[in-house]
């Protein structure tokens, strides 16, 4: 079984975030989007935790901590939030990120076979 990755946020994003709100436009998919995604109250959580340093575990382990529940009984709704900034191509995982930048650097240094 693999180690789990920190999830990072997606380059490109403009982001405005206040005390407890957080404003984001995908600036790569601005013709898909056109409206920012404001996260508020947990989802605004979840999102300041995503920051490159954490994986998905560390944050429900974070938040359980914060309101006083189950790790088990927060995992499920901190898992489908991911799976939909995922899917909205606002989080990456850092080990995809990682990998991509070594295949590249990879490909860029390597030699060409006859």
């Amino acid at each position: 079984m693999s180690t789990p990755s920190p999830l990072a946020r997606h380059e490109g994003l403009a982001e405005v975030t206040s005390e407890d709100r957080a404003t984001v436009l995908n600036l790569p998919r601005l013709e898909e989007q056109q409206v920012p995604y404001i996260f508020e109250g947990t989802a605004f959580e979840i999102w300041i935790r995503i920051d490159g340093t954490r994986t998905e575990q560390e944050i429900v382990d974070e938040l359980a901590e914060v309101y006083e529940a189950l790790a088990e009984e927060i995992a499920p709704q901190v898992r489908d939030f991911v799976a939909q900034l995922l899917e909205l191509r606002l989080v990456v995982d850092s080990a995809a990120v990682d990998g991509a930048a070594a295949d590249g650097a990879a490909a860029d240094g390597g030699e060409t076979a006859p």
